[in-house]
């Protein structure tokens, strides 16, 4: 082996052997994790109707009616106009390839985005769709409001794992940990996690059961990175 290649092996090794925490001379550096579990408080609901008619003018009328249905249906049980906003609307031809290439029908669809603060009762605002309505259900998301409380937690946590990160690393090394030289904000605390459950359905005959839905926790996350003083061991 050449002098070349051997540099070449010997920066591959201590590529390898980078770890998170870096030491540096009088130095070290160290990222720390915080996370915060909170409840779900908000849920976003993601429903509709697709209807397919022969004629263009009908598939919309329909959709249109029952669009309006729903609308009604969900702010009889207390929701604001704000809170039901328009997702998407789509209008697309059916075509009939037997013979020569014509359109057969045409199928139009509306979704909404419905934004419910009373996430027990979830499954209680899909019915109510689906009863004026509804055929298909895209998905529900669930999150929470971040407060500042939470965040400033959160940081709180990272700083002080990144602290005992710190501290395990120079007692290894036999020096002691000197004064915090710089700390940076590496990712300001945010939901980085939740429940999310997806669906698509057509409309099915009543089993006299509701929609069941379920929401749990969010992973509120800070990372912080911290460079500390490294002072030879007295």
């Amino acid at each position: 082996m050449n002098m070349t290649r051997m540099i070449a092996f010997i920066l591959a090794v201590l590529m390898l052997l980078v770890t998170p925490a870096t030491l540096a001379e009088g130095t070290i550096v160290v990222q720390g994790i915080g996370s915060v579990k909170v409840k779900s408080d908000r849920a976003g609901i993601c429903l509709g109707v697709r209807e397919t008619d022969k004629e263009l003018s009908a598939a919309q009328g329909r959709v249109n009616e029952k669009i309006a249905a729903i609308v009604e249906a969900l702010k009889e049980m207390g929701l604001t106009e704000e809170a039901i906003t328009t997702n998407g609307i789509s209008i697309y031809p059916n075509y009939n390839y037997d013979e020569n290439e014509t359109i057969s029908s045409y199928t139009a669809s509306n979704t909404l985005n419905v934004s419910v603060a009373d996430v027990d009762n979830t499954g209680a605002y899909i019915d109510a769709a689906f009863a004026a309505g509804a055929n298909s259900l895209d998905y529900v998301e669930f999150s929470a409001v971040e407060t500042d409380e939470v965040a400033a937690l959160a940081l709180q946590l990272a700083v002080d794992s990144a602290k005992e990160k710190a501290q395990l690393l120079a007692d290894a090394a036999g020096m002691k940990l000197g004064d915090i030289l710089e700390i940076r904000d590496v990712d300001s605390p945010g939901f980085v996690s939740g429940d999310f459950y997806s669906k698509t359905t057509e409309a099915e005959p009543d089993t006299g059961a509701g929609t069941g839905v379920m929401a749990g926790m969010q992973n509120v996350v800070a990372t912080v990175s911290i460079t500390f003083a490294l002072e030879n061991a007295e």
